[in-house]
């Protein structure tokens, strides 16, 4: 199979239905986040062929406006290695402009699919602890997962072995910010902080 040439890559900004059913076919989630502010498509070909995708969503309650979702990514696999951060880079300079009033991006990173955050980390985020564990169940009649905040005692669930907590990357947009965090934080990696995850 052949590579794409970064040099022939373009980033641009485009509407949720341009990359939509890229990210429904190759996102290991399948589905658009909901809130959806922005997204960027990662085009080679002469601008016809979409190779990557990013969804930038209004974030979660407990952000309380102060920082955009990083919702979805995805990046062709034949795109060079340095593909993610330079695409991540250029949306994090557009969302700059387009969203002075926030304060950041928050990201996670889902322990279950292989992500350990060395991608956020490489792009200047910040780690920023733990999500909280959160138990879960599967319906014997209808084998869906169900999970703690959706569980009301029905009967027919058995509790099944909870997930690796996600971890969160923070990017600040303020430069001081950004590194004063950071020497805050140091390597606390190991350090699970409790953080609500909806």
């Amino acid at each position: 199979m052949s590579r794409y040439d970064l040099s022939e890559l373009r980033m641009d900004a485009c509407g949720p239905r341009d990359i939509g059913p890229l990210i429904k076919t190759y996102h290991y989630l399948r589905r658009m986040p909901a809130g959806i502010l922005k997204c960027f498509v990662l085009l080679e070909s002469n601008n016809i062929i979409p190779v990557g995708g990013a969804v930038f969503s209004n974030g979660r309650i407990q952000y309380q406006g102060k920082y955009l979702d990083f919702s979805r990514l995805w990046v062709d696999d034949r795109c060079p290695t340095n593909t993610e951060s330079k695409f991540i880079a250029y949306c994090i300079k557009n969302l700059q402009v387009a969203f002075p009033h926030f304060e950041g991006i928050v990201t996670w990173a889902d322990p279950k699919q292989g992500h350990t955050g060395t991608l956020y980390k490489a792009c200047n985020f910040t780690f920023d602890g733990y999500s909280r564990v959160v138990e879960k169940y599967r319906d014997l009649f209808t084998k869906r997962i169900i999970y703690q905040r959706s569980y009301v005692g029905q009967e027919g669930v058995v509790l099944l072995p909870s997930d690796e907590p996600k971890k969160r990357f923070i990017y600040y947009f303020d430069k001081r910010t950004r590194e004063s965090r950071r020497k805050e934080r140091g390597d606390k990696d190991n350090t699970i902080l409790e953080v609500e995850e909806v």
